[in-house]
């Protein structure tokens, strides 16, 4: 019976055993977001750290994927090889090269918490079109197929993404496609929606902020939206767009600053939205009532 129950134990262990060891995989990598700006013909190159936070080594292929805007929050897709998009992108990913210690890696091997310093060298020939190429360094582990995202990608690896401009910087060509709201809110907070179409060449990181003025014309919001890339002929919804103010009533006015760039060209729009606590004053116009009642019961009260 003892030694059914070893065998027993023994087989559980070998079980578990190999999905614990596969699940130890654990990565970061700096920067996450590479932006560059080059003028043809040029040679370019940005610096990139990647650790190994596991305790066991780990050895990663290097792959360069272009990708374009998915959705409008901020998800990327790779595309695929044989689309238009990837030939125009592939014309130029074969000058992209990734040195450890100024020599070209495929793969790096990294030891237990070893951090290691790579360098993204990007040659740029005269005849580059004058566009944006988008493309993630990916870092895979060796006994793992090729990710289809390029977050951490769990336990399969991690990627850095490149945002890289050929050509001179022009001014930014955008448009603001909403700056909305809900027309009556009982309390707050207040989300508000803000969406940017970039129909220019070359990627965007738009400043903006929001405005809240009561019906007295009294400043008494701001909101510092976060600036966000957003891919040549793309939209996206900036987010965390949201008024964290609990307490509303009446009449407000939400007045949107957007600059397209550090120096224009600058959207201001301006929307309202009425506020009125109706729970709140339900709850207060009960307790008034019982007040009232209790009073003159009391009162009737006294004078039996």
């Amino acid at each position: 019976m003892k030694i059914f129950y070893l065998l027993i134990c023994l087989f559980a262990y070998l079980l578990i055993a190999p999905r614990a060891r596969a699940g130890s995989l654990s990565l970061s990598i700096n920067p996450p977001i590479i932006e560059i700006n080059a003028l043809p013909p040029s040679t370019v190159t940005s610096n990139l750290a990647i650790q190994n936070k596991s305790e066991s080594q780990v050895v990663l292929r290097i792959r360069i994927t272009p990708f374009k805007a998915k959705l409008e929050n901020g998800e990327l897709q790779y595309l695929e090889s044989s689309s238009r998009e990837y030939l125009k992108s592939s014309l130029l990913l074969k000058n992209v090269q990734m040195l450890d210690n100024g020599v070209p890696a495929e793969s790096i091997a990294l030891g237990p918490t070893q951090e290691k310093n790579l360098t993204l060298n990007v040659s740029i020939p005269q005849d580059t079109n004058i566009s944006d190429y988008y493309f993630s360094i990916i870092f895979v582990s060796d006994n793992n197929t090729s990710p289809t995202s390029n977050a951490s990608l769990n336990q399969l690896g991690i990627a850095a993404n490149v945002l890289l401009s050929v050509g001179a910087k022009e001014a930014p060509n955008a448009v603001l496609q909403e700056f909305s709201s809900g027309l009556f809110f009982e309390k707050g907070p207040v989300p508000f929606t803000v969406r940017v179409k970039n129909k220019g060449a070359h990627f965007i990181k738009p400043k903006a902020e929001i405005l809240i003025k009561n019906m007295f014309g009294q400043n008494i919001g701001k909101l510092d939206l976060l600036r966000v890339n957003i891919l040549s002929d793309s939209t996206r919804g900036i987010p965390n767009a949201l008024w964290k103010e609990d307490f509303l009533l009446g009449l407000y006015t939400a007045t949107l600053n957007l600059s397209l760039s550090d120096n224009g060209p600058v959207f201001t729009r301006s929307i309202h939205f009425f506020a009125f606590p109706f729970e709140g004053m339900i709850l207060i116009v009960i307790i008034a009532i019982a007040v009232i009642v209790i009073r003159n019961r009391l009162k009737i009260y006294m004078k039996k």
